[in-house]
Order: C-alpha cells, then sequence, then structure tokens
C-alpha cells in the first residue's frame, strides 16, 4: 500500500482493516501471545478504533489465568494488552494499550474485542516521494479556515469547457524558520497540515503544539485522526482515536470576516511560539482550561458561566505567578502579613484558637484579584465593565444561585462579556496584538487590541 493511500483509506470516512492475523500479548516486550487469531479493525470516520479477533490458540495455563485477572482484579494496569497485526494487503500494524473484552464460546472457540487508542505502522517511500523530515497532521473533522490560497477547478467534456469554478484550499504559514502548509483535500473530506521539522520543532511535540494552536484560534476540540512522521526513506504512519464531535458552544476569537484573516494566522502562530517556550509533550494548562470551557460550552448555562468565571481567575493567577519578582508595594505587603503572624505567634493563651488564627492570616498571602484586575485595566488587557461583570458573576455563580431566567437575557450578556474577557486574557498571555473579535455591549465584533506592558 502506498504511502499517500493512507489518509484516503482510514481518515474522513468509515474504514474496515481485514486482517490474517493479530496476535494480542501482554503489556511486556517479547511475551508470547494469550490470544492470537484472524480477526477486523473498524473505525467509524470520527471516534474510537475497534477490533475483534477470533482466537485459534488452545487454552492453556497463560490463558486461564488472564481471564481470571480480567474477571477479578480491579488494577487496569494488570489487565493491559498489546496487539500484533498482520493485514491482508500486507501492512503490518502495532496496535496501542488496550483491555480486552473475552466474548466466550466453547473452548477454545473465544471471541475478544476491544478499544484501541492507535494503531502505527512504517511505510517504505517511492523513489519520487521527496517529502523529508517532516510532520504531516491529518483530520477529519475541522472548521472553515481562512485559506488564502485560490484554486481553480474545470470540467471538460471533450475539447468543450463546461464549467469554471475558484474556491481557496490552502495557506502557507510561516513559522519562525519553518513554512506549515494547511490545505484541504480536493474532496473536502480532510485537512492535512505538513509542517518542517527544525530546531526544536520536531516530533512528537510539534504534533501536539500545532493540536493545541488550532484548537485555540478554532475554539473546537480538535484531534488529528492520522499523523505522518515522514523521514529520509521511510515514514512513520499513526492511526489515531479521536472525539466524535468536535463542536463547542465557545464562540471562536476570530469571526470569519475578511478583516480578521490574517490576524487569525497571527494568533495561531503566537500560541505556536507559546506552546514551542515551554518543549513540553504534554498540553499547557492553558489549553487544558480552555479545552474544559469548549466542553462545558455544550452543556446548561449556568455551567458554562461558572466555567468561564474560573478560567478567568486562573488565567490572571497565571500571568501574575509567571512574573519574575513582585513589585516594591508587593514585598512590603507580604513582609507586614509576616510581622504580624509572627506577633500572633507570641500569643500563647490558648494554641488552638492561636494556630487557626495563623492559618486564618497565612490568607492575607493570597494576592487582591481584584488589584491584579487593576493592573490589567491600567495595561489596557481587560476593562473596567470586564471586571465589574466577572464581579457580580462569580460570587453569585459559585455559591450555588441559580440563573433567573426571567433575566435570561442578562446572564447571555454576562457570556459574552466574560467570552471577551477569556479571550483578552490569553491574548495577552501568548503576546498577541492586533485585531480581535470583541464584545461591545450590543454584538461581537471586530476591533484593534493593543495592551501595554
Amino acid at each position: 500500500m502506498f504511502l499517500s493511500s493512507f489518509p484516503k483509506e482510514y481518515v474522513g470516512k468509515e474504514f474496515e482493516i481485514d486482517c490474517v492475523d493479530i496476535e494480542i500479548r501482554g503489556s511486556e516486550d517479547f511475551t508470547p501471545s494469550i490470544f492470537k487469531g484472524s480477526g477486523i479493525i473498524r473505525g467509524d470516520k470520527n471516534g474510537r478504533l475497534r477490533f475483534k479477533v477470533y482466537n485459534q490458540l488452545q487454552v492453556d495455563k497463560k490463558m486461564f489465568d488472564y481471564l481470571k485477572l480480567l474477571k477479578e482484579s480491579n488494577d487496569p494496569n494488570e489487565k493491559i494488552c498489546r496487539l500484533k497485526i498482520l493485514a491482508y494487503d500486507g501492512t503490518e500494524w502495532s496496535g496501542g494499550w488496550t483491555i480486552p473484552e473475552v466474548i466466550l464460546y466453547q473452548s477454545p472457540y473465544l471471541k475478544i474485542e476491544g478499544e484501541l487508542d492507535q494503531l502505527t505502522t512504517r511505510v517504505t517511500k517511492l523513489k519520487g516521494d521527496t517529502t523529508r523530515n517532516t510532520t504531516e497532521l491529518v483530520f477529519s473533522e475541522y472548521p472553515d479556515l481562512p485559506f488564502t490560497g485560490s484554486i481553480k477547478v474545470q470540467r471538460i467534456r471533450g475539447d468543450e469547457v463546461i464549467s469554471t469554478s475558484y474556491g481557496k484550499d490552502h495557506h502557507e504559514v510561516k513559522f519562525e524558520d519553518t513554512i506549515i502548509l494547511f490545505r484541504e483535500s480536493f474532496d473536502k473530506s480532510r485537512l492535512h497540515i505538513e509542517a518542517g521539522n527544525t530546531d526544536g520543532f520536531t516530533p512528537p511535540f510539534v504534533e501536539t503544539w500545532i493540536m493545541e494552536a488550532l484548537i485555540f484560534v478554532t475554539a473546537r476540540m480538535l484531534h488529528p485522526r492520522m499523523v505522518i512522521r515522514h523521514f529520509e526513506k521511510d515514514a512513520l504512519v499513526i492511526l489515531k482515536s479521536t472525539p466524535q464531535n468536535v463542536l463547542s458552544g465557545m464562540l471562536p476569537p476570530f469571526s470569519r470576516t475578511p478583516e480578521t484573516e490574517d490576524a487569525f494566522w497571527h494568533a495561531f502562530c503566537a500560541y505556536l511560539s507559546k506552546c514551542k517556550e515551554t518543549q513540553q509533550f504534554e498540553l499547557l494548562e492553558l489549553t487544558r482550561g480552555f479545552y474544559e470551557l469548549c466542553l462545558a460550552s455544550k452543556g446548561t448555562l449556568q455551567g458554562f458561566l461558572i466555567s468561564l468565571s474560573l478560567y478567568i481567575e486562573y488565567c490572571i493567577n497565571l500571568m501574575f505567578s509567571s512574573s519574575k519578582s513582585g513589585s516594591k508595594e508587593d514585598n512590603e505587603y507580604k513582609m507586614k502579613v509576616k510581622n504580624l503572624i509572627q506577633y500572633v505567634d507570641e500569643w500563647n493563651l490558648d494554641d488552638d484558637i492561636r494556630n487557626r488564627a495563623k492559618g486564618l492570616l497565612t490568607m492575607l498571602n493570597t494576592p487582591s484579584l481584584s488589584k491584579q484586575m487593576d493592573i490589567l485595566i491600567e495595561q489596557k488587557v481587560i476593562t473596567k465593565t470586564h471586571k465589574k461583570v466577572w464581579q457580580n458573576a462569580r460570587p453569585y455563580l459559585a455559591h450555588g444561585n441559580i440563573i433567573d431566567f426571567t433575566k435570561e437575557e442578562e446572564f447571555w450578556h454576562i457570556r459574552n462579556y466574560l467570552i471577551s474577557m477569556v479571550y483578552r486574557l490569553m491574548f495577552k498571555i501568548i503576546g498577541y496584538r492586533g485585531i480581535v473579535t470583541d464584545y461591545n455591549g450590543k454584538e461581537f465584533n471586530y476591533c484593534i487590541y493593543e495592551w501595554r506592558e
């Protein structure tokens, strides 16, 4: 099977892989097979990868012990298995971690089913394949992106041009010393992102970083269905499980207007730069929180407002905790709190009361969110209206009050202001200045966002 065929076969549609042989082994290397037989790997357009194996091995002590373990153990680490797969087309796949489900028939006829987080194979390249030192991400679910590269499509019958159409299906981004190419497949079922590997910008990190930046600028829970790591003579193909639904109720930071097209890509690069700065494979906490916001936006308005207000608090704490040192006023304030605690520590009439008092006084070291917001207002990161809306909403929601739906319109205004506040804070964290979509009290519209240091 050619490398170029893998995205067409396995991304953007349902698929089945008929397998000559599937071996299910334990988690340790070089362990013998627990189950082995022909089977099928299935995948929907999105979602988990599923497998089915018809066991041909005789039941022995090893298999019996594992069946007993599946039934009795509560520790998933003891049950984890890996798959080695040979498909009928000759492709050899390695399966990710799985805990199989065994359906018993008459021994040795067992049917084993389960889910996989990913499948991996290595493909030898053809001589004409010139793609080298590149990471490619392929998405099956994705929103419309502001492509700028044009395409011309003609339908021809004989020598006659029947119709001509034009569209945009690709875009190139210059990120530091590499080029990132976004392109849509001709049938619009897949989004391909190709990034050249450079110093400090290599797999597997780049796969996570591009995904994170894309999640931010689209406000969608995007995951690549396939990752291809292009090497000199071959490529590593990774087929991944993905969420069933990537949609969210979170408004994206940019509206689809010509005025915000360039800003979209500038913000993408700013977030990508923030990810690269950390040199970590795990998602940034900033991304994790934003992802949770996208999930919460699919629930109730009440839950979404609570998530927004808490994430705003997190962003502000992140901004001020990342500063190298406190101001002179902050240091003087902390010294006064320390002296007060020492003074109370000398009071010895009741140890329990003294210790409780000291515990309460240590809370004075917690930075005042209101004062931090005042600094952000002075820096033009947020406005006084944002602070007022957050201060009114945060305690009301946090103490379990239920939204009064006779004032539903008011709460939608609160939602819009909090969304605006989230993006302003995130833009400041990633160092982005420029055109943004912002809420003006009536509607979302684009404006120039320039904050000060």
